[in-house]
């Protein structure tokens, strides 16, 4: 599903609604919110964030949606119902998910969870799932933020975030609910979640267990076993205070089949948050909060040993207050102080440490105009070392700033026009490793901090059945690291592209989504002003880029007790210009999956899900003329499951 931000529909995703099933009916309608579900405290909150992406392009995706389709790998069930992530070819298969948004300078967007500052993991890697560190039943939302994002993010914000909101036990009445799922490639999926609320504190629990046994088939899968467990408790000391505790753990441990021998590769993610709302009076109030996030894989049979982890400290404060009887200020100022810790195959120790001031404004003129400006200095500090020596410091710059301007208006009561501008910003810490010692080579760029620029101009119509939504962007990102020669090269990536979005009552029991999104042009310049045509990061070849991708989403209330919906995704092949100016040409393919529900009784419920119908196996890694081994994916897979709240 997807949703345009507004200040009633923001609000809906900071909080659970009350009598939630544990995998809820396929949702595609925007989330209306209940006016006790945010604490007094971080109303004033709530409210300057809203107004602050009112002039921004965002999707989001219902919880419901992301469990029915997916419910291990979220990043799986994100890229095909939702906007603005490009699907690379070959990876389109159940297993992964990419996190590029709009952009291909890049190697995927920072994650945000509950609006919290934005962070980079250690890769799942090998095989198996990835994207399981959330358990799926605990989703309330997830939100693809478009456009430069750096003012609020920070770091790896080139094409946007990737935001996910968390359930609340806020709402809840002694909540209890169990989902299982059994798969014909011999999975089972059980997710739990416990919640309950008082006016004093609150609390919500949810766990999740994968036990796959492939044996096999796919030909580069043995098996694999997911744990993950979340908890969110919240205490409101009064009216005007609340902290807010969240620990998420995840533990995946696939066992791959390489070159017929098993190896072993086994994944953690850790995450934990405390966060202190307080409200000064009705129109002021702080948040303040510490975020910590490690994440590890370990894969002993290719000497494999990578580790990320984040320590954030933040505070902000916000103030939303009249100006005039027809002007209205909304606005945040805030600081960020933030160490990264990247840890590589027992060679590289390397600790980048990012201290930031930042802050975003919005005037909103008749309830009508609104205008946004946002900025943010940034400094940065390496400490690199290399099998143990302190290696010297290549860092281009020390500090940079970021901005964001934007505009939306109501030219009819209906019709919204919106334009912006905006940086983002990206350490590409990951070119430590994956590109050698080149980042040291002090004859080459060193370690330049990417910079992006992007201009965008949208416009939505809203209907009495729907809506319909367009978006233009163009974006540029400066400093995008290239191997050559032993050194690092400084690349100009520029990409433009076509966004669409649309939601379609037909009925009151028949309703449609669909997203079409297309790179329009995407051109890499080197550092001596020579065209690299396609050609990004190292090598010859080009980066392949979808001609389009089309998603179309729609369910059908049978009855009141029965649903149907499918998705269905449609890429009409991929085409990658190379450095010598040749091209390279795959072929597209089409995903369909289709699912129903049936509530056999209030509170508990059927379903059945065929992934996969038409037994894609290439996902467009095909060259045109050629053929692809397909045997390392899952053709048509077939599910059944079932829901019950206690």
């Amino acid at each position: 599903m997807k949703r345009m931000v507004t200040a009633a529909g923001k609000a809906a995703f900071l909080a659970c609604l009350a009598g939630t099933a544990a995998a809820e009916t396929y949702n595609l309608e925007p989330v209306v919110v209940e006016s006790g579900t945010i604490h007094s405290s971080q109303s004033v909150r709530q409210s300057v964030e809203s107004a602050g992406e009112s002039t921004r392009s965002n999707s989001y995706v219902d919880g419901s949606v992301i469990q029915n389709l997916n419910p291990v790998n979220t990043g799986d069930a994100l890229r095909y119902s939702t906007l603005g992530i490009i699907n690379p070819p070959g990876t389109g298969d159940r297993f992964g998910g990419g996190s590029k948004i709009r952009t291909s300078g890049d190697w995927g967007a920072s994650r945000s969870i509950d609006g919290l500052p934005a962070f980079k993991a250690a890769d799942q890697e090998g095989g198996g799932y990835t994207n399981t560190t959330i358990p799926s039943i605990a989703i309330e939302s997830i939100g693809v933020l478009r456009g430069g994002r750096a003012v609020g993010y920070g770091d790896g914000t080139d094409g946007g975030v990737l935001e996910t909101r968390i359930k609340s036990g806020r709402g809840y009445k002694d909540h209890a609910a169990v989902s299982l799922d059994l798969s014909s490639a011999m999975e089972a999926n059980t997710q739990a979640e416990v919640a309950h609320g008082t006016e004093k504190w609150d609390y919500y629990v949810a766990g999740s267990w994968l036990q796959a046994a492939y044996d096999g088939d796919p030909e580069n899968l043995d098996a694999q076993h997911v744990r993950g467990g979340l908890g969110k408790f919240g205490y409101n000391f009064s009216e005007d205070t609340r902290v807010e505790l969240l620990g998420i753990m995840n533990r995946s441990e696939p066992d791959i089949i390489r070159s017929g021998n098993e190896e072993a590769i086994r994944s953690s993610s850790n995450v934990l948050a405390l966060t202190a709302d307080h409200r000064l009076s009705d129109t002021q109030s702080l948040r303040a909060g510490l975020f910590h996030n490690d994440s590890h894989t370990l894969w002993a049979a290719r000497s494999r040993d990578r580790e990320i982890n984040n320590n954030i400290l933040f505070t902000d404060h916000y103030l939303d207050v009249p100006l005039s009887d027809r002007v209205q200020y909304l606005g945040t100022v805030g600081g960020e102080l933030k160490r990264t810790e990247y840890l590589r195959d027992n060679q590289w120790d390397a600790n980048f440490t990012d201290v930031a001031l930042k802050s975003i404004n919005t005037l909103r003129f008749d309830d009508n105009l609104t205008v946004t400006a946002g900025v943010r200095h940034t400094w940065f500090e390496n400490d690199v070392k290399l099998n143990g020596v302190e290696q010297a410091d290549t860092l281009a710059e020390d500090r940079i700033w970021s901005y964001e301007l934007g505009a939306a208006y109501s030219v009819l009561p209906d019709t919204r026009v919106r334009a912006s501008v905006a940086t983002g910003y990206n350490r590409f810490f990951e070119k430590y490793g994956n590109f050698g010692s080149d980042a040291l080579n002090s004859v080459g760029a060193g370690d330049e901090i990417v910079e992006s620029l992007t201009y965008e101009i949208g416009v939505r119509q809203d209907f009495s059945f729907g809506h319909l939504d367009v978006a233009l962007f163009d974006t540029e990102q400066d400093g995008v690291p290239r191997r050559n020669a032993g050194a690092i090269e400084s690349m100009t990536v520029d990409q433009q592209g076509l966004e669409v979005e649309a939601l379609w009552r037909a009925s009151k029991k028949l309703t449609f989504t669909a997203n079409y999104f297309q790179i329009l042009d995407m051109k890499a310049t080197r550092a001596d002003g020579s065209d690299a045509n396609g050609n990004i990061f190292f090598g010859t070849n080009g980066v392949s880029l979808p001609d389009y991708q089309l998603s179309v989403q729609a369910t059908y209330a049978v009855t009141d007790q029965v649903t149907l919906w499918g998705l269905a995704y449609n890429t009409g092949g991929y085409e990658a210009e190379n450095l010598d100016g040749t091209i390279t040409e795959r072929e597209g393919f089409t995903k369909l999956d289709i699912g129903g529900s049936w509530k056999v009784q209030p509170n508990w419920a059927l379903r059945a899900r065929v992934e996969n119908v038409f037994d894609e196996r290439t996902f467009g890694s095909t060259i045109v003329g050629t053929t692809a081994n397909d045997g390392g994916n899952l053709g048509t897979v077939f599910w059944i499951g079932t829901d019950y709240t206690f």
